[in-house]
């Protein structure tokens, strides 16, 4: 997002936004994309969301001040991308599913997939070996600052999510480019592949 948006949306001014932005730049937590005289803000990497998210797990919730900002905390709590993957309680939910089925068991070192399992159920078509990245986790749980328990991150959640968004069974909101609406065939779907009741 652009500092001027951002702005807007922390409610202060374009040169404080953009001192604070500077200095999150300079830390390494933003990344800055320029693009001739426009520059655009993204959080620099799934560890740092992580991290946001989980300082906002901690931190005192902000009650609603209008109608606009409760409606948006309501959609955001209901289901949210938390960096690439499904957050807030659609994702809690679905991650409650995954270990209720075996897929995802606790190991250890922490939530770890049952390949076996998971391969041979393939949820939403999907199999554990093509989702492995050198140097990035298969499955973790993350701490969902709205539901104050985890939902999946690592590259299975991610691709769980985006086969969601292909299959337009979750698109964006509106509101809010993090946000998440779950359509009626979703509803179902995650109905029918999950057990998941959303009504």
């Amino acid at each position: 997002m652009p500092a001027g948006e951002l702005a807007s949306i922390a409610g202060v001014s374009r040169p404080t936004a953009s001192e604070h932005l500077s200095r999150l730049v300079d830390r390494g937590l933003l990344s800055v994309d320029r693009m001739g005289r426009h520059a655009y803000y993204r959080i620099s990497s799934p560890q740092v969301a992580e991290l946001i998210e989980a300082l906002a797990v901690i931190a005192p919730l902000r009650p609603p001040t209008s109608l606009r900002s409760a409606r948006l905390l309501k959609t955001l709590s209901h289901a949210r991308t938390c960096y690439r993957h499904l957050a807030g309680r659609i994702g809690v939910e679905l991650a409650g599913a995954l270990l209720d089925r075996g897929l995802v068991r606790r190991g250890e070192s922490g939530l770890e997939i049952d390949t076996e399992r998971w391969d041979a159920e393939k949820p939403l078509g999907l199999a554990s070996g093509p989702l492995e990245i050198e140097g990035q986790p298969l499955i973790k749980g993350c701490v969902d600052w709205s539901e104050r328990r985890h939902h999946l991150a690592g590259t299975a959640a991610t691709a769980l999510t985006d086969q969601l968004f292909e299959l337009g069974w979750i698109v964006r909101a509106r509101e809010h480019k993090r946000a998440v609406v779950v359509t009626p065939a979703g509803a179902e779907g995650l109905s029918d592949e999950f057990g998941l009741n959303l009504l």
